[in-house]
């Protein structure tokens, strides 16, 4: 369909509908594909990996060139640029600002005398980290928040280059990280042998990273065996525009338009969403797009429209939930974002994956730089996902213990035995019961505090 700028009134309601509709997370194809890949790793090792690296990425590697020697980890920081080292630590410093404080923390709760409850926060022992083919920025979106739930042990898998060997940033990126550990392996092989390990890759707990369809298809197909951080589809963008003190329309016009095509940069299935109250804005924008290359728009989702009512466009944008939001409003409207009286603006902010307020504040900004991580839900999940944080490198374990001189365990026998019996499992109010009629044989009914201790004397 041609390229053309739309009222948000008068679509219809299959039209609406359309517009929420993404490319899918998985798919058919790659889904079938990946569970071949998968199904060779787990099968035959090592020997999978290095016949689909071949196959798919036209690389031939001898079996001890899978792990990257520590030696080249640790090389790759003095051959990058220095430019290039300080983009690194600036970036590493931002992401950890903004991640450290995400640190889950246990906590124990007594709601009973002798009663002690616990929620212990437990990192991951062994974590899997993928990065696609040279984007060193997701590796630090990955590797800071692992380190700082305190993973141990982290192993990286992403592509090699032509040369067999693992592009020099990423390698600079995972040293400055203190990770050792990184396998020039990519695409659906990697997420198999990181979930079910090889001869030369030991399996992890969980795997987190960004990637194609393969490897979200493979991570599907691996989810029930390994933790997964989530099933992210293709990038996407919405970006809603009103004209602002101090900028011409053009210029909006022309911030906006190039806030879209950095977001179709991300390839096919990308989509990206303008809307603005000025009809002038949006031509001006559709001027701009259209002058680009016809395959710079080939397989992407880019929808322009205008509207008339905010609080309506707000809705919408609720709906949408995009990975990446964008609002372009006047400043006090922004300062006043998150307050309880802009109920519509916090409905469409609760409901996106990461949020960019003003013109001054681009999307390329979270992506590199800012602090916030880029590894995002799409497709609308971003109504019940989470960006990745420290707290997905975690997982919780509960703990309780009774005190047997404290009576707490007699105090909620009755509640236990009431809830067992209407829900006709009389095992459970047996495996309390045994406890009393234990300390009953052993010192008598009439004493329940010296009970309890000569009990607790008996356990220890």
């Amino acid at each position: 369909m041609r390229l053309q700028v739309r009222r948000l009134e008068a679509l219809s309601a299959q039209e609406r509908e359309a517009l929420l509709e993404r490319a899918p997370a998985l798919d058919p194809g790659a889904l079938a594909r990946a569970r071949e890949i998968v199904q060779a790793v787990k099968e035959r090792g090592d020997a999978a990996l290095l016949e689909l690296t071949e196959r798919l990425d036209g690389v031939s590697l001898p079996r001890e060139r899978l792990r990257v020697p520590p030696e080249e980890l640790r090389s790759a920081l003095s051959e990058i640029p220095l430019e290039l080292r300080e983009a690194l630590e600036r970036a590493k410093r931002n992401i950890e600002a903004f991640h450290a404080p995400q640190r889950p923390r246990s906590y124990k709760v007594e709601p009973l005398a002798g009663l002690a409850l616990e929620r212990r926060a437990v990192p991951f022992r062994r974590v899997g980290l993928y990065v696609p083919k040279g984007l060193v920025s997701s590796l630090l979106m990955l590797g800071v928040p692992a380190r700082l739930a305190g993973v141990k042990e982290i192993a990286v898998c992403t592509p090699p280059g032509p040369d067999g060997r693992v592009p020099a940033p990423v390698r600079a990126a995972a040293a400055r990280l203190g990770i050792d550990e990184v396998y020039a392996v990519g695409g659906a092989q990697a997420i198999a042998a990181l979930a079910y390990g090889t001869e030369t890759i030991p399996r992890v707990e969980k795997v987190a990273g960004p990637g194609n369809a393969y490897v979200t298809a493979a991570k599907a197909w691996v989810r029930d065996d390994v933790g997964i951080d989530l099933l992210a589809g293709p990038s996407e963008v919405a970006l809603l525009v009103e004209p602002l003190p101090g900028f011409s329309i053009d210029e909006l016009a022309r911030w906006a338009a190039a806030e879209l095509k950095a977001q179709l940069e991300h390839g096919p299935g990308t989509a990206a969403l303008l809307l603005t109250s000025s009809p002038e804005l949006a031509e001006l924008v559709l001027k701009r797009i259209n002058a680009q290359p016809p395959e710079a728009l080939q397989g992407r989702a880019l929808h322009l429209l205008v509207y008339e009512d905010r609080a309506r466009a707000l809705r919408f944008l609720g709906e949408y939930a995009p990975e990446h939001l964008a609002l372009w409003l006047p400043e006090p409207e922004l300062e006043a974002a998150f307050a309880p009286e802009s109920r519509e603006l916090s409905e469409a902010i609760k409901s996106a994956g990461s949020v960019f307020l003003g013109p001054w504040t681009p999307v390329p900004l979270g992506d590199y730089a800012s602090g916030t991580n880029h590894v995002l839900p799409t497709g609308g999940q971003a109504r019940f996902l989470s960006a990745l944080g420290v707290e997905h490198f975690c997982k919780w374990v509960e703990v309780q213990r009774v005190d047997p001189t404290s009576g707490a365990l007699r105090a909620l026998r009755p509640t236990i035995e009431a809830l067992a019996r209407v829900e006709g499992l009389p095992g459970h109010a047996e495996a309390v019961r045994l406890r009393f009629e234990r300390l009953e044989r052993l010192d008598g009914p009439n004493d329940p505090q010296a009970r309890g201790q000569e009990g607790a004397e008996r356990w220890r």
